[in-house]
Formats: C-alpha cells, sequence, structure tokens
C-alpha cells in the first residue's frame, strides 16, 4: 500500500497556493507532468480529487482546502525539528515570519531588524505589514510568529505582550489649516473631514471609542493601510488625518500636528501566540527584541 509523502504533500501545497500547475512547477522545479502525476498519485491515495481542473483554471476542492492547510503544519513542524537540531549543535538557522508597525513608537523596527539579521545571519525573516487586526488573525493561524503592533486595549487572551515603547495619536493639518489652539477635542473632528488608518487598526479602534462616548458616530472619509498617503492628503488641506506621532516626526510633505483633547497614548508592544511551541529562531527574536529595546530605554509604556 502507498504511503502520502512529503513530496506529494509539497506538490499538492504549491498547486493550491498558486492556484496553476505551471506555475507550481515552476516554483518546485519540476515538469507538470512530472507534477500531475504526483498530484493524481495523492488523489488515488486519499481516496478524493483535490483539484478541480477546467481548460482555464484549477480550483482546490474543499478536501484539497483541508489537505493544503495540513501540509503547511507539517512543513512548519519539520522546519522546527530541523532548527532544533541545529540548536542543539550550536547553529541558529531557519526562517521567522515578523509583523511590523512602521513607524512603532520610538522603536526603529527598520533597524532592529537589521541588527538581527547581522547578529544571526542564518536566519532569514518575512516581513509583513498590517494594521492591528491583521497581526492578530496571522498570530492566531500561526502565519506569523511574532509581530511588533499598537495596541488599543486588551490582544486576544492568547496572545503574550511585551511592552516596547508608545505613541501619541494626533491630528494633521496642512500648515494653513491647523486650528489655532493646540488640542482638537471630538466635537472639533465632527466637523471636519477625516482620514485615518483602516478599521481594525489600533488608532482607528481608540478613536471609534472616543467618538462613541461622545455619542457621536465616527465618520470617515477614506481609511487606508499607507499613512503616508493620510499625511499627503492633509498636507494639501483635503482632510484632517490622524496618525501617530512618530509618523509626523519624519520627512514628508510638511504638516501641522495637535494632539487631541485629551491626550491619547496607545501602547506599541511585541505580541506572540503564548502557547505556541515556538523554533528556536522566534524565541532567539523575541529575546533579541526584549534586549535591544530595554537597552535603549524603549519599554516605557
Amino acid at each position: 500500500m502507498n504511503r502520502v509523502d512529503v513530496h506529494q504533500l509539497r506538490c499538492m501545497e504549491a498547486v493550491a497556493r498558486h492556484q496553476h500547475f505551471t506555475r507550481a512547477a515552476e516554483e518546485l522545479h519540476l515538469a507538470q507532468s512530472a507534477l500531475s502525476h504526483q498530484i493524481r498519485r495523492l488523489e488515488r491515495e486519499l481516496g478524493t480529487p483535490l483539484f478541480e481542473r477546467t481548460s482555464r483554471r484549477v480550483i482546490t476542492t474543499e478536501a484539497g482546502l483541508a489537505v493544503a492547510a495540513r501540509a503547511r503544519r507539517i512543513f512548519a513542524e519539520l522546519a522546527g525539528a530541523r532548527e532544533e537540531v541545529d540548536e542543539l549543535r550550536g547553529v541558529l538557522r531557519g526562517r521567522i515570519r515578523v509583523g511590523a508597525l512602521l513607524p512603532a513608537g520610538d522603536v526603529d523596527v527598520p533597524g532592529l531588524l537589521a541588527s538581527f539579521s547581522r547578529a544571526h545571519p542564518g536566519v532569514e525573516v518575512d516581513l509583513y505589514e498590517g494594521i492591528a487586526d491583521d497581526m492578530f488573525r496571522r498570530l492566531a493561524g500561526d502565519d506569523l510568529d511574532a509581530a511588533i503592533s499598537m495596541l488599543a486595549g486588551d490582544p486576544p487572551d492568547e496572545l503574550a505582550v511585551e511592552p516596547l515603547s508608545q505613541d501619541e495619536v494626533v491630528a494633521a493639518f496642512a500648515p494653513d489649516a491647523a486650528p489655532r489652539a493646540r488640542q482638537v477635542s471630538v466635537a472639533d473632528l465632527d466637523e471636519m473631514t477625516i482620514v485615518a488608518t483602516r478599521r481594525g487598526s489600533a488608532i482607528t479602534h481608540a478613536l471609534d471609542q472616543r467618538f462613541a462616548a461622545a455619542g457621536q458616530p465616527l465618520r470617515l472619509a477614506l481609511e487606508s493601510g499607507d499613512p503616508f498617503l493620510l499625511r499627503s492628503l492633509a498636507a494639501r488641506g483635503f482632510a484632517t488625518a490622524i496618525l501617530p506621532r512618530s509618523l509626523t516626526a519624519i520627512d514628508g510633505p510638511a504638516i501641522e500636528v495637535r494632539s487631541l483633547r485629551p491626550a491619547l497614548h496607545l501602547p506599541v508592544a511585541l505580541v506572540w501566540r503564548r502557547a505556541r511551541d515556538l523554533p528556536p529562531a522566534a524565541r532567539t527574536f523575541i529575546e533579541f527584541v526584549r534586549d535591544a529595546t530595554a537597552a535603549e530605554g524603549g519599554a516605557s509604556t
């Protein structure tokens, strides 16, 4: 009796991810006929089709989606085993997936990642950007090993949290449109056109809470994952942009900044899934970030 092997799973997962046999074959450096043969063998072994093939596209079946998800977990376990063996040999190797907020209060994330890579050249770092909800979802699905994120309220219970810094949420205006007062309230903002980060971000979540407490709905003219676009719209006088102060302090289109009233500061933290058995490279990264930010006085929340 034949058995499912890792090579078959790698072939199947690549086709499921690309939804295309040719691109999967190119990634795996296989002839397309050889790839198709491996998929057919796997389908016979499992007794069910994994893909629906048409002349134009490949559709992963429900069974195929389940097998692909299981295959990714198997690959992660195999990678973890290899990393643990390397650790026992005194060699740190592997790949880590890090979610990053840029900028992040006083934390120089690009510099931190560069320093880690220099200290551990055998570890490859895959970087992902996104808002807080994106990070939490990826961590829950084990698609990230750790993330640096701004927080509004308590994160999910399953996440461990290491405070790193904090950032102030501010309102940005065109230089000739900024109010004279050094602070702006919800009532002031309610009369303005506002642009902010996407809902699900820590900033917009906190702003939603402020408006709700004042009995007013938060109306956004634009939600964007690009804070530099939001700054540009404020600089040109289109809208008031709600941004982290750290972003307003770096080079970019000219703006004037006003604090909110009362001032709003949000923590920036390193988060990871508490119950997950992290591979050695991910554990080393967490310790590296903790030590580096402590040495710089970054853990000041």
